[in-house]
């Protein structure tokens, strides 16, 4: 499994969504390897790492194993959307190797998947949209980077300022080649299979957890974040107002914050 591995001190594992790779999270990582080892991978079926994507599960067993290969028992681990849910199954199925949980914009409910998810999720429809949706990307956001924020719409304008040229142009590339549309539509049912057992398990889950929303989010609505609280024992509630789904992007600061406190030093 690829990863970028940076700083020093207290672990801290980044769990990417989908789809994605590490460089999702530069601008936490920036923000945090002055006084963490951060630990960006990027899962199977993405970036640097590619080969077939993973369940939930599968991708908490994989990510045991890139503890184990860069020399940590455990670490705080920090999952966006989709990596939230992976945090989660890796929370509940190796709690020894997690110290600390901070779900950002995370799924965990059933509740919380939509008809949209479904669509996504049915066999040769799932692809062409995806395949779609990340075509039309590789090829517009290029072009918003050369436009300074400020002539766009503020969230736009944020997040084409945030994807670095170099991302943009791999995951392009990839779109092409098959793979990181394939792998979104591989992991889009097996979420929907395995979001049920993950719900069950959530209070099972023993790790200090911060639950992280965007008062905005229209991917994965706030009300899922107070879902999750509520089920997780140890979890508290943390709201990022007038953000949306992308908060490593748009909100690096606020979640370097939240992840300095939730770090549990040794």
């Amino acid at each position: 499994m690829y990863t970028a591995d940076r700083g020093s001190g207290p672990p801290v594992l980044l769990v990417h969504g989908q789809p994605g790779s590490h460089w999702d999270w530069e601008a936490l990582s920036s923000r945090l390897e002055s006084s963490h080892r951060v630990v960006a991978p990027d899962r199977p079926g993405y970036g640097a790492t590619g080969g077939a994507a993973l369940g939930l599960a599968a991708n908490a067993d994989a990510l045991v194993g890139l503890l184990d290969q860069v020399g940590l028992s455990a670490a705080t681990v920090v999952g966006h959307s989709l990596g939230g849910g992976v945090a989660l199954a890796l929370a509940q199925r190796h709690p020894e190797r997690v110290s600390g949980l901070v779900l950002v914009s995370s799924i965990g409910t059933v509740a919380g998947l939509g008809n949209l998810d479904r669509f996504l999720a049915l066999p040769g429809v799932g692809e062409a949209m995806a395949f779609a949706a990340l075509a039309l990307a590789g090829r517009l956001v290029p072009h918003l980077q050369r436009r300074t924020p400020t002539r766009l719409p503020r969230r736009l304008g944020v997040r084409a300022a945030g994807w670095p040229a170099a991302w943009l142009g791999a995951d392009q590339l990839r779109c092409e080649q098959g793979r990181a549309w394939r792998s979104f539509a591989v992991e889009q049912r097996t979420m929907l299979a395995e979001v049920p057992a993950l719900e069950a398990g959530l209070g099972k889950v023993r790790a200090p957890t911060t639950v992280v929303a965007g008062g905005r989010d229209r991917v994965v609505p706030v009300g899922v974040a107070r879902d999750l609280t509520r089920a997780i024992p140890t979890a508290v509630f943390h709201v990022v107002p007038g953000v949306g789904h992308f908060l490593p992007l748009e909100a690096p600061d606020q979640l370097a914050e939240v992840v300095r406190h939730q770090t549990v030093r040794p």
